[in-house]
């Protein structure tokens, strides 16, 4: 397996590590899913928006985790080229949720559900540590996106 691939994995694998911080509430701010600990008292229909966008970005970062540790593994198998770039495919439309999922809960909010049913959720804050988070994962994107789009070199 190509170098490329195992950073990408460590990259894909990072993000749900660091979140561990936001948990903590470190200076560095919640993360992509510090709002999840925040409502505990409240009815799941009373959630704030944050609530339910953590919970997004809580399974997206499971899916990056799982994932990551598959390109981990699969080094055992020694795939060929060909399936090296296959499992570098799959691995972008793996990364590609979260991003998209980041922009649009930062720069529109998302429907989120309501005590009145579906409602249009409020726009999402930045902080230092879910910036590193989604950087993780844009690197891990492109490392992989380079991977599956390389020719194998003629021997």
């Amino acid at each position: 397996m190509s170098n490329r691939l195992t950073w990408a994995a460590a990259l894909l694998m990072l993000p749900f590590f660091l979140q561990l911080l936001g948990f903590g509430q470190t200076p560095l701010g919640g993360g992509l899913c510090g709002s999840l600990l925040e409502g505990r008292d409240l009815p799941l229909d009373q959630q704030p928006a944050g609530f339910w966008y953590a919970l997004l970005f809580m399974l997206l970062l499971a899916g990056q985790l799982a994932y990551g540790g598959i390109l981990l593994l699969s080094r055992l198998l020694e795939p060929t080229p060909t399936s090296q770039r296959g499992l570098a495919r799959v691995g972008v439309y793996v990364a590609l949720p979260l991003l998209l999922a980041f922009l649009l809960t930062r720069l529109t909010g998302l429907p989120t559900p309501g005590p009145l049913g579906w409602q249009w959720g409020e726009r999402a804050g930045l902080d230092l540590l879910g910036l590193l988070m989604v950087g993780a994962t844009l690197g891990a994107l492109g490392l992989m996106w380079r991977a599956s789009v390389a020719r194998p070199q003629s021997s």
